[in-house]
């Protein structure tokens, strides 16, 4: 079984930036809306995913702002025509009947890893769709990223072959390197390049910190002596947390027949002509020489635009 897990955020962000000036008749925008549902949709017809789940951001406050004011604070406010599509798309996802996660305090990130950790232990493939290199510390051998962008899978040989170190060492790099998305601090002038070669010839940040004469390049060993404290914050930061508490078994996030009514409903407010048209009349009807069909193909023949009854029939 393959489970797709998804960073509501990072896809409506990014639907919202490659689709612009969209918007329906009565002047609402639907850009965001338009474009993560398009996004959505292809990860479902491409990857055929026998599960799938979202998360998102909470609004809330999380630990790592409680241990560094500064943590995103460098982030433009969220563009009004963005937030007000946001309750929709969270609709739409509804409507799809795909599970998706928000908890107060936590990133989705971490709701993300959390879920991947325990759909792996129960014996699933899980692929997390994102282009962020911080969730390759997630990576094992039931864990892959899906870069959407890129169309490629990253196992573990291609994060070590990336970093010269294992996923879970991830952190480690990023203590070093900082990440300026995320106003992660890091050791300004040390890039991932030198990252990596430190930590290898120091077999781990925490000998690096501790012996930090063994550094032979006298500017480097200057950097981490000073940066000692930065560098230490930037870890805790960059490790994401996988024990959230969220629970979720295989069969709830199984992909399952959307909820047509609502679909119809949203898309026709929307103006969404092209999903509109993928939708049947009065529900789904599977056509005979189906036979047994399962939920996961209606919804897959749905996006195909297959199957489909006949207007008014």
């Amino acid at each position: 079984m393959n489970v797709y897990l998804i960073d509501g955020n990072s896809y409506y962000y990014r639907a919202y930036h490659a689709i612009r000036g969209l918007s329906n008749s009565k002047g609402f925008p639907t850009n965001a809306l338009y474009g993560f549902t398009s996004m959505l949709l292809r990860i479902i017809r491409e990857r055929k995913p026998d599960a799938i789940a979202l998360a998102f951001d909470s609004p809330s406050p999380t630990e790592r702002h409680r241990i560094y004011e500064e943590y995103k604070a460098q982030r433009p406010e969220m563009p009004h025509d963005l937030s007000v599509q946001i309750p929709f798309i969270k609709e739409i996802v509804h409507a799809f009947r795909i599970s998706s996660f928000e908890l107060p305090g936590y990133e989705a990130d971490d709701i993300i890893c959390t879920l991947a950790r325990k759909a792996a232990a129960q014996g699933a493939e899980v692929f997390i769709v994102t282009g962020d290199k911080d969730m390759m510390q997630a990576v094992d051998s039931r864990i892959r990223i899906y870069d959407p962008m890129k169309d490629i899978v990253i196992d573990a040989k291609q994060v070590v072959e990336r970093f010269g170190l294992p996923p879970e060492r991830i952190p480690e790099v990023m203590a070093l390197t900082g990440d300026a998305i995320d106003n992660i601090p890091g050791v300004k002038g040390i890039g991932e390049k030198t990252a990596k070669e430190l930590l290898q010839e120091a077999g781990s940040l925490d000998e690096l910190l501790s012996h930090p004469e063994r550094i032979r390049n006298e500017r480097l060993r200057r950097l981490v002596q000073e940066g000692k404290e930065n560098i230490e914050l930037s870890r805790v930061l960059a490790t994401i947390d996988t024990s959230v508490p969220v629970e979720a078994n295989l069969r709830d996030l199984a992909l399952a027949e959307p909820d047509w009514p609502s679909l119809l409903a949203l898309f026709s407010e929307f103006e969404f002509k092209s999903f509109i048209r993928l939708i049947p009349s009065h529900g789904y009807q599977p056509r005979g020489e189906y036979g047994t069909i399962t939920e996961r193909e209606r919804l897959l023949a749905f996006l195909k635009g297959e199957d489909r009854r006949e207007e008014g029939g």
